[in-house]
C-alpha cells in the first residue's frame, strides 16, 4: 500500500525520467505527471493537450459538456483537448495523473493522425479499469519509482510509454482498435518482406513465392509495397540487389560477372543495363571512381 511519501517521490522522478518520449512509431511531450493522495476539487478549466487520470481510493464526480460522470476506485478518464472539465470530490481521491500531447517530429503521420482520434472519442471513462493494461502498467510504475534502484530508470521511461500507448485502446472505439490491428500487421508482413528478399538476393524471387512465405494472396502484397513503399514489388528488389551490388564493387574484387550472379541478376549484361540505367554509369566505372566525387544516388 502507497503511502502519502510514496505519491511525492513518484511524481518527482516521472517529472524527472519521463518527459521526452520515444518509441517506433509515435513520440510524446508530456508536461507534467502527478500522483496525489488526497486530490479534492479543482476549478472548471481546460486545456490544449490530453489529461489522462486514474483514481485508486475514494469516490467523487468528473464533469466535462455537461455530463457528470461518478468516480471510484478503478475508474479511468480522459480530458480531451479544448474541453471544459472539473473534478470534485468531498473525501478527496488518490489519483494518478498525466499530461501529454503528441510530438509530430517523431511520429509516424498516418499513426499519430489515428492516435489523435481519441480527441474526438466519445469514450471518455472507463470505470472498471484495474484489470487494464493502462492501470496495471501504472502500478508497476509506482513500484518501480518506490524503489529507485540502479537501471530502473531506462524500465520507466519504456513502462511511460508503454502507458500512453495503451490509452489508444482503452478510449478508441472498437473498430477504430481493430484497424490499429490491421496497421500493426501490415507493418509486419512488410518488414518480414523485406528480411526475406535480403536474405534471399541470390536466387530467383517472385511475388508468387514471396506471398506463399508469407501466407497471403499476391494482391495483398502487391498493395503492401505499393501503398507503404510507394513502388511495385520488382522494383523494390531490383534496387536491393543494385544497392547490393554496389557493395560489393567496392569491398571486394570480384569479377562483374560474378557480382551479377550473386544479387541475383540472371545476365551480366542485363544487370549492366539495369545498373547503368539507376546509377548513370556502368558497373567498372562507378568501382574505378570509388565514389571519389560527387556520390551516387539511386533514381
Amino acid at each position: 500500500m502507497a503511502i502519502k511519501s510514496d505519491y511525492k517521490k513518484m511524481t518527482r522522478i516521472l517529472n524527472e525520467t519521463a518527459i521526452a518520449l520515444k518509441g517506433e512509431e509515435l513520440g510524446f511531450k508530456v508536461h507534467y505527471w502527478g500522483a496525489m493522495p488526497e486530490h479534492y476539487d479543482n476549478p472548471l478549466h481546460r486545456h490544449s493537450f490530453f489529461e489522462v487520470c486514474y483514481v485508486l481510493e475514494g469516490n467523487g464526480f468528473y464533469y466535462e459538456s455537461n455530463d457528470e460522470y461518478p468516480l471510484t476506485p478503478g475508474t479511468l478518464f480522459c480530458s480531451r483537448p479544448g474541453q471544459w472539465h472539473q473534478i470534485k470530490s468531498l473525501e478527496g481521491l488518490a489519483l494518478f495523473y498525466v499530461a501529454f500531447e503528441l510530438n509530430e517530429a517523431h511520429s509516424n503521420e498516418a499513426v499519430m493522425n489515428r492516435y489523435l482520434q481519441l480527441t474526438h472519442t466519445n469514450k471518455i471513462v472507463v470505470s472498471t479499469a484495474d484489470d487494464t493494461i493502462a492501470a496495471q502498467t501504472w502500478r508497476m510504475l509506482l513500484t518501480l519509482c518506490k524503489q529507485e534502484r540502479s537501471m530502473t530508470k531506462e524500465m520507466i521511461r519504456s513502462l511511460a510509454y508503454a502507458l500512453l500507448i495503451s490509452f489508444y485502446s482503452e478510449f478508441s472505439k472498437v473498430l477504430e482498435s481493430d484497424e490499429m490491428a490491421e496497421h500493426q500487421q501490415v507493418s509486419a508482413y512488410l518488414q518480414r518482406a523485406k528480411l526475406f528478399i535480403e536474405d534471399n538476393l541470390t536466387s530467383a524471387l517472385s511475388l508468387h513465392l514471396l506471398s506463399n512465405y508469407l501466407h497471403i494472396t499476391e494482391r495483398h502484397l502487391s498493395r503492401i509495397f505499393s501503398e507503404k513503399l510507394g513502388q511495385t514489388f520488382s522494383h523494390y528488389v531490383q534496387e536491393k540487389r543494385v544497392q547490393k551490388s554496389m557493395e560489393l564493387l567496392l569491398e571486394t574484387d570480384w569479377s562483374i560477372s560474378r557480382i551479377a550472379e550473386e544479387t541475383g541478376f540472371e545476365s551480366v549484361h542485363y544487370y549492366t543495363r539495369v545498373f547503368t540505367r539507376k546509377i548513370g554509369v556502368p558497373p567498372g566505372q562507378f568501382r574505378k571512381t570509388q565514389l571519389s566525387e560527387a556520390p551516387f544516388n539511386l533514381k
